[in-house]
């Protein structure tokens, strides 16, 4: 089967290393994935993976600009060469070219709902939720079935899966100890870590300031803040004027998030107020490592509370968020049964293997209602 995925771009994020996980295995699988993008920094990985790449320009949040409909008419000169069994789309800009080349060229389509969105009126006039419409968790199921009315017969419920023992096995520690003099990093150092973007919707100026109670329970520790954003400038005189900037490293984007999280004594999840799901708190938990979260995000506070899952604190909470990592940097006993657990639920819940068996049954249901019509 040739599946074609649409998505804005191939940067550092969850959406982008949701495709090319599912991509890969389901190369595995002897099917033939296509990515088309605006391209980014993942496009080498693509390549090393055999994974073709079709350049079109869809990196726009304005879902009917010229630059879409110019995007579907590129994609259907690709398609004329190449014909595809199914389109996936994981983004509303890729939703809308997909229904147009579904129309076009009677190509079933998939549309992923990564997270939540406001109803507008071109989400009502033109819904494009695809013959089937995978919802990553719970709360985005009945965000479809509520806001938008997408009939619950067409939706599949398939949290994100992960590679499980990617980030279970043990870290390389010539890999760890390169990465620490990268990051300045002591081996006796406690170090908290966090994996997200830097914009203001995930409160990572509220870890920063919960931060500075912790340096004074124990002066040693370290805040590690892995991504990028149009915030980290600002971020970054936080720490200086709260006076903890020596203590804090902003890593940037990093590629490999398993040899970073394995350097993590605590992984502290920081939801956008409206989550999907959450992908770094799925590597955190394979990683084994102990988690302190904020309770917001709708997918991703499913994730937690179902499952017990780590320490949680409510949003804007600084002296709540600083007492409980104090609690998992001190007490190693419990932090390390908080981390077990946490591993194996993913392993139960949200293996690689299960959600591509889910995403490959959509695949083939479609396929096979459109042989039989």
């Amino acid at each position: 089967m040739r599946i074609l995925h649409l998505t804005s771009h191939l940067n550092v994020g969850g959406v982008s290393g949701h495709i090319l996980c599912l991509t890969e295995a389901l190369s595995r699988r002897r099917h033939e994935g296509i990515i088309a993008s605006a391209g980014g920094e993942l496009e080498e990985r693509v390549r090393r993976a055999g994974i073709r790449h079709w350049d079109v320009p869809l990196h726009t949040s304005v879902e009917f600009s010229p630059a879409v409909f110019g995007s579907a008419l590129r994609l259907a000169q690709f398609l004329q060469r190449e014909p595809v069994d199914v389109i996936h789309a994981h983004t509303r800009v890729g939703q809308v070219v997909a229904a147009l080349l579904s129309c076009f060229f009677q190509i079933p389509y998939v549309a992923t709902w990564h997270g939540f969105f406001r109803p507008n009126l071109g989400r009502w006039l033109w819904p494009c939720t695809g013959d089937r419409t995978i919802a990553i968790s719970e709360p985005v199921r009945q965000h479809l079935l509520g806001d938008f009315h997408v009939p619950g017969e067409r939706i599949r419920l398939i949290p994100h899966g992960i590679d499980v023992e990617h980030f279970a096995s043990l870290a390389d520690p010539n890999a760890q100890q390169r990465l620490r003099q990268q990051l300045s990093l002591s081996v006796d150092d406690p170090v908290v870590g966090t994996m997200s973007r830097l914009v203001a919707s995930k409160g990572v100026d509220v870890l920063i300031r919960s931060f500075v109670p912790v340096r004074l329970a124990i002066p040693k520790a370290c805040l590690l803040i892995v991504g990028d954003g149009k915030d980290r400038a600002r971020l970054e005189r936080l720490t200086q004027d709260l006076g903890v900037g020596p203590a804090v490293r902003f890593a940037g984007t990093l590629p490999e998030s398993a040899s970073v999280l394995s350097l993590m004594d605590v992984f502290v999840f920081l939801p956008a107020v409206w989550e999907g799901f959450g992908l770094s708190l799925l590597e955190a938990m394979a990683s084994q490592r102990p988690i302190v979260a904020v309770r917001r995000g709708g997918g991703a506070q499913w994730v937690l509370e179902d499952a017990g899952v780590g320490l949680l604190v409510e949003p804007n909470d600084q002296q709540g968020l600083a007492g409980a990592i104090v609690q998992l940097l001190q007490d190693r006993q419990a932090a390390t049964r908080y981390a077990r657990h946490a591993y194996e639920v993913v392993k139960k819940r949200y293996s690689l293997t299960r959600m591509v068996d889910a995403v490959e049954a959509v695949y083939d249901e479609l396929v096979s209602e459109k042989g039989s019509s």
